[in-house]
Parts: structure tokens; C-alpha cells; sequence
């Protein structure tokens, strides 16, 4: 049927309290009248056409858009904007249904009004004033799929050129709106952050682990978890801050997570983690009543959320695309148990974390992380309108919203620095630098200014692990944050935090650390070629390498997208990756110590490389997938789905064996053995996480490991300069 045909025939279809003239292409629920624009009224018919199944999509963007590909935030802003016009004082239910990890489908039964002169007829059956065509064209083959594969969604080629045309313009106005919100939150600032005094206040005086710090709402109350000295698992802790009084809820065996609040400060979601059982619940906040299992989980670690109102939660769910270190936003019915993905981060990208909901304009705040940056989102509770306000190479753990000012402050905690925001302005209006040396962890804004943190609760150390007599022994621990450590001559080096940067130590076999001499820099990893004394330095877009002994460069190179990773393959050659300036394709190349030429290798998705032997290539893909390449093939001869990691996965080549790590455990994978996996060492959950493994030589690995440490609560207060003491 094409566009003519369908507004002679179909005089109107009703759902709801809305009726819709295909003509006018209009809906009017007795009282109010909105137009649609084109691709929105084409998307409304066509899931009115197939009300009967669910519409992937894929089918949107072969049906709908047209087109080989559509951006998954394009789909999204569009079924926002039917959303909100299907929306009104009459027609308060809901009409388009998503169904998670499927697609959506029309909630409503559509009753279809005819023109008198036209018989009625379900919307798939084929239109029965056609003419049979001698020879096939396009609108004869779809009509024969269609029968011949009953669930196949009917297309709507009635206004296939005006559609493309539609969508084409609609995407672009969105790209442009987003481009430019961008472009001007990103643009250089004039501010000067003002320095100001402080002072600290403990809340709690019982020693152990505060970690996880989560607000409410209306700021009279503060949930975290909390591990007493001697103990092994995480209780539940709501502290109310008017009067100190402080409840718990834990059990031996398990650890509490606080996870969110609802919107009215009522409710308290958390998680539990049981062994490898995982489980959401509500509790009234005052503990008296509401304790309400509410879903399993696949892992609690990193989950954020909150109630956008009394029966929704939308949190940071884990598992995005396969990928266990990918978190994508869900909004979750607490009464059905349906729930729909609302942000669709990359592939190649830590994805997104909630941050908070502003209930007073109906959107959601969001953490969006990729490999070299990280972004603050806003978007709708259906994922639609999202928009990239800031962009910034520290995390953003947390962020407070002021009514007042229309703004979102948050906390850098590599540089002390706390950042306001003004939504309304969409730009940065303040900086304020703490003066102190202290280093802190997690932190909320309190309307009142002051600052409720933790202190440090973590030590980035790095031990070795001997792979013949297991011993875990420390390498390099100093009271700063250390990491990557890698063996030379004389030494060890590895790379210190000091502010937002690194600085590249050598600590002598005599225990004596010494400032190597490269400039403190954005260091990523540092890597050494004792055959060459070659030191390779990998920073974000580019990777140097120099003469160790005198710190000579002696080659440098430059890419276009985030580097993901380096190793040396050989003697002579550097295999990395690269994440592209899309942030959605990553590729690996090899980089010619001799002749400075670069060669891309035929992997999908690697994010790591080293060379195992002269004919075996390993890789480790963005899907999580471990692959072996032989190298005089170029087929896979191995091929391993990493099961979902505890942390994080990390990978290393010694002695022609492989080594993965999930965060807590490390194996072993012998290939010779036809891939046999075989465990060799779990660390301490409730003192260690491992970050990242590497080879040291073939008898030891050299690991960097996050150390847990008793830390306190604070509250932290603004002081007055012209009160303190010159």
C-alpha cells in the first residue's frame, strides 16, 4: 500500500483515547490535537501495522529508516519523542511497550476505520484491489516473503523516499543539537579554581572500611557499606545526619551494597552478594519495614541506581552486549519485573554509570566511561533527548543536583577539585581547590556546601607472584600509588600517580627509589626491550620509545583514536591497539622498530596483543574472547569466551603459556595441552583485587594489586580564610 492508497482507504485507527487521521497525520484525543512529524508518524503505523509481535531494531532500521545502519541513540531519542506525544491528560497508560533485549511492541488493540467505499482488512493481509504483475518487482517478493514466513514485520514502502529523506533530517538535527552541546561544554575555560581552607570532622569512630557512599535525596541521610577491623564482609550502614543515629543490616557470609534511593528518600535499594548468588532488595530507610526481594543480579560491583518513582528503578546494569565489564542504564518495573535498556553505550568503553535523578525536571544524570575519558550524560527516563554536557579525563563517582541554581556539582579527587555545572547556562560556573594533601576516596555534595568524604581506602601496590613456589610477595609499595612495573638492569621501573599524572620511578636492587628524568606525563604503561635497552612508553595517542640508558628518543608515533594498549612482539616489532576516534572500532597494528612502517593485522575487536612464539599471536578482544593466532595460517588454532570476571580481565605471555586473570584468580592456559586451564593462585578477596598481570620472566609474573585499608567518614567544611591563622 502506498502513502496515497492508505489515506484514501484508512479514514482513521483508534487505540486508546486517541484516534489517529493517516490523512491529516494528527492524533486527537477529544481534546487535544498534536501533529506528528513524518518518521514519527511512520514509526506509529508501523507498529500499528504489526501490534502483533514484537519489532527488533533491526527492523526499525530496515523498515523504518531505511538504512544499513542507525545509531542506537537515534532509535532511542525517536521512541522518546513517540512516547512523550502519545502522552497526555487522557491517555496516561502505556502505549508502546519495550521488551528488553527483544525490541518493542504496540500495547494497545488498534481498531482500524475504513472509508465506506473500502472493504476492511487486518493490517497484514495484502491489499486485494492489486493487480497480479506478470513479471516480479520489490512490493510482489515482499508480499511473498511475508506469506511464506507469517512472522516476518510487514514493510511500510508507502513512503519509502520521503522517509529517508525524513529520518536523514531528523538524525541530523539531533547530531547537530548534540554536537553543539558538546562542543561548547568542552570549549577551554577562562575559570580560575579559588583555593579554599578546610576542615575535617570524623563521623564515625569505628575503625575499618567505608566505602560506597550514596545520599539521599533530601540529604538527611547517607548509606554505605562498612567492614569492621577484623571482619570480611561489607553490612549495609543508613547514618541519619541530623542526629547521627546509625542502622545496619548485614549477615555473616555476605556483603551489603547500598545501590540507590527512591526519589522521596523513603526507600533504600541494596544488593547482596552471596558467593556467586547476586540479589537486589528495597527496605523502608528508617528499617521498620519494606524489606522486599525485588531481583537476581549478575554482579553488584560498580551497580548504581535510584527510583525515578514509586514502582521504577533505573540502575547500571552489567552485561551489556556479553560483555561483563559493560554496563548499559535499565529502567526496571519493581511491580511486573519488565524492564527496557534506556542508553546504549559503545563496545569498546566501560559503559555507564547512574548518577543521579532530578526528579523537579525529569532527567537522569550519567557517567558515560571510555578508555581515555570520561562523560557526563543527561537524558529522559525512556533514554530519550540524551546529551553530552562535560567531558574529563578524572571519574565522575558522584554528582549532587541544587534546585536553586539549576546546577550539578561533583568532586575530582585526583586534583581536590570541586566542580559546579550549571544545567541552565550548560557550562562550568566554579571551581573550588581544596588546600590540603589528603587524598580522598568517595565523596556527596550536602546542600549546605560541606562535603561528606571517605579517606583513601585503597593502596595501588605491585607484588610478584613465583610461578614454581606460589609466593605473593610485594615489589614496590610506597605510600603513593604505584603501578606497571616492568624489570630492567638495574632495577625496577613503574609509574607513581602524583596528581592527575604519573611519574616514571626506578627502584634499585638496593631498595633505593629514584625520579628517572622523563617528565611527569599521562603515562598509560611502560614496557622494556632488554636486546635493544629500549624503553617503550605508551601515553593516550601516541607511544615513544627511547634509549634507556642516556633517555635518548629515539622514535615516536602519532595516532588518530585511544591506544589501548602496547607490547613489544619481538625484538624488532611493537604490536598495539586503537580504539577509533568513533570510539566504536578497534584495530591492531604492528609498528616496525627498524623502518618506522605500520602494518594492520586482520583481528576483530583486539584491545591486547603479544606474540607467544614465532607462529603464535594472542589476543584478547573488546567481547572478552581470548584468541590464538597462527601466524603461517592466519587461522584461529585457539579460542576461549572468558567467563565473566570478578573485576576486571587482564592477560599475559611467559614461557609459552598464557595467564589470565578475572581479578581475584589467576590461570594458566596450556595450550600443549590442548588449552588445559588450571588455577595457581587466588589472592585475599577482602584484602587484594588484582588489576593487571605481566610477564616478569619466565619464572614470575609481575602484578599490580589494589590493597584494601582502613580509612574513616568525614564530613569536610569550608573555612572562612580571614578566620585562620597566618
Amino acid at each position: 500500500m502506498n502513502e496515497v492508497r492508505f489515506s484514501r482507504q484508512v479514514k482513521e485507527v483508534k487505540f486508546g483515547e486517541w484516534v489517529l487521521d493517516p490523512k491529516r497525520q494528527s492524533i486527537c484525543d477529544g481534546e487535544v490535537t498534536r501533529e506528528l512529524e513524518p518518521l514519527l508518524f511512520r514509526l506509529l503505523c508501523y507498529l500499528i501495522i504489526n501490534n502483533e509481535q514484537i519489532i527488533t531494531r533491526q527492523d526499525l532500521v530496515d523498515d523504518v529508516w531505511n538504512q544499513n545502519y542507525v545509531d542506537d541513540n537515534a532509535i532511542n531519542r525517536a521512541m522518546s519523542e513517540l512516547r512523550k506525544i502519545l502522552k497526555s491528560d487522557k491517555q496516561r497508560g502505556i502505549v508502546v511497550k519495550t521488551h528488553y533485549r527483544k525490541g518493542y511492541s504496540f500495547f494497545l488493540e488498534p481498531t482500524i476505520i475504513y472509508h465506506a467505499d473500502e472493504l476492511p482488512r487486518t493490517p497484514s493481509e495484502p491489499n486485494p484491489d492489486r493487480k497480479p504483475k506478470q513479471s516480479p518487482s520489490i512490493e510482489h517478493h515482499e508480499l511473498e516473503q511475508a506469506k511464506a514466513s507469517p512472522k516476518r514485520k510487514l514493510k511500510l514502502n508507502w513512503f519509502m523516499v520521503a522517509s529517508v529523506a525524513i529520518s536523514t533530517a531528523f538524525i541530523a538535527g539531533a547530531s547537530v543539537k548534540y554536537f553543539s552541546l558538546s562542543k561548547q561544554s568542552a570549549s577551554p575555560t577562562s575559570l580560575v579554581a579559588q583555593e579554599r581552607p578546610i576542615k575535617e570532622s570524623v563521623l564515625s569512630w569505628v575503625q575499618g572500611r567505608y566505602t560506597l557512599l550514596n545520599l539521599s535525596p533530601n540529604d538527611a541521610m547517607v548509606a554505605y557499606s562498612f567492614v569492621q577491623e577484623g571482619m570480611k564482609h561489607f553490612a549495609l550502614v543508613v547514618k541519619n545526619l541530623q542526629n547521627g543515629h546509625e542502622r545496619r543490616l548485614g549477615e555473616p557470609g555476605a556483603n551489603y551494597y547500598p545501590l540507590g534511593w527512591s526519589a522521596d528518600s523513603n526507600t533504600i535499594y541494596y544488593s547482596i552478594e552471596d558467593g556467586n548468588k547476586c540479589q537486589v532488595w528495597q527496605l523502608s530507610a528508617d528499617f521498620n519495614s519494606g524489606n522486599q526481594f525485588l531481583f537476581e543480579c549478575n554482579s553488584s560491583n560498580g551497580m548504581t541506581g535510584g527510583g525515578i518513582n514509586q514502582n521504577r528503578l533505573v540502575y547500571a546494569k552489567k552485561g551489556y552486549r556479553s560483555r561483563d565489564e559493560l554496563s548499559a542504564l535499565t529502567n526496571r518495573d519493581l511491580i511486573s519485573g519488565d524492564e527496557f535498556q534506556i542508553t546504549s553505550p559503545n563496545l569498546n568503553s566501560y559503559g555507564d554509570r547512574f548518577l543521579a535523578y532530578v526528579p523537579e525536571k525529569e532527567i537522569i544524570l550519567f557517567e558515560r566511561r571510555q578508555y581515555n575519558t570520561n562523560e557526563l550524560y543527561m537524558t529522559d527516563p525512556d533514554g530519550g533527548d540524551q546529551i553530552k554536557l562535560y567531558e574529563t579525563r578524572s571519574r565522575i563517582w558522584a554528582l549532587n543536583y541544587d534546585n536553586e541554581t539549576d546546577s550539578v556539582t561533583w568532586f575530582d579527587n585526583n586534583k581536590n577539585v570541586v566542580y559546579r555545572f550549571s544545567l541552565r547556562e550548560n557550562r562550568l560556573v566554579n571551581l573550588q581547590k581544596l588546600v590540603t594533601e589528603q587524598p580522598y576516596a568517595e565523596y556527596e555534595t550536602l546542600s549546605s556546601g560541606d562535603l561528606l568524604m571517605t579517606s583513601y581506602p585503597f593502596q595501588l601496590d605491585v607484588y610478584s607472584l613465583d610461578l614454581n613456589s606460589k609466593a605473593f610477595e610485594p615489589l614496590v609499595k610506597t605510600p603513593r600509588e604505584d603501578k606497571n612495573a616492568i624489570k630492567v638492569p638495574n632495577g625496577y621501573l613503574f609509574l607513581t600517580r602524583v596528581g592527575g599524572v604519573s611519574r616514571l620511578n626506578l627502584k634499585r636492587h638496593d631498595g633505593h627509589v629514584e625520579v628517572l628524568g622523563l617528565p611527569d606525563a599521562d603515562f598509560k604503561s611502560i614496557r622494556y626491550n632488554g636486546n635493544a635497552d629500549e624503553l617503550l612508553v605508551h601515553y593516550t595517542h601516541k607511544i615513544e620509545t627511547y634509549t634507556l640508558s642516556n633517555l635518548t628518543l629515539k622514535q615516536s608515533k602519532s595516532v588518530n583514536g585511544t591506544i589501548v594498549s602496547a607490547e613489544y612482539l619481538d625484538e624488532n616489532e611493537i604490536g598495539y591497539t586503537v580504539v577509533d576516534e568513533t570510539k566504536i572500532n578497534s584495530k591492531a597494528y604492528v609498528l616496525s622498530r627498524l623502518d618506522s612502517k605500520v602494518r594492520e593485522l586482520p583481528t576483530q575487536s583486539a584491545l591486547w596483543l603479544d606474540r607467544m612464539s614465532d607462529d603464535k599471536l594472542v589476543t584478547l578482544s573488546s567481547n572478552d574472547t581470548l584468541s590464538v593466532f597462527d601466524l603461517r595460517t592466519g587461522n584461529i588454532s585457539y579460542q576461549l569466551d572468558l567467563p565473566a570476571a570478578i573485576y576486571r580481565h587482564s592477560v599475559a605471555v611467559s614461557n609459552e603459556h598464557i595467564y589470565h586473570s578475572d581479578g581475584k584468580n589467576i590461570y594458566k592456559i596450556d595450550l600443549s595441552a590442548a588449552g588445559k586451564i588450571e588455577p595457581i593462585y587466588t589472592v585475599n578477596e577482602s584484602q587484594f583485587v588484582i588489576d593487571q598481570i605481566r610477564s616478569s620472566d619466565s619464572e614470575r609474573l609481575i602484578i599490580d594489586v589494589i590493597e584494601m585499608v582502613e580509612n574513616q567518614l568525614l564530613k569536610v567544611s569550608y573555612v572562612d580564610p580571614s578566620l585562620t591563622v597566618q
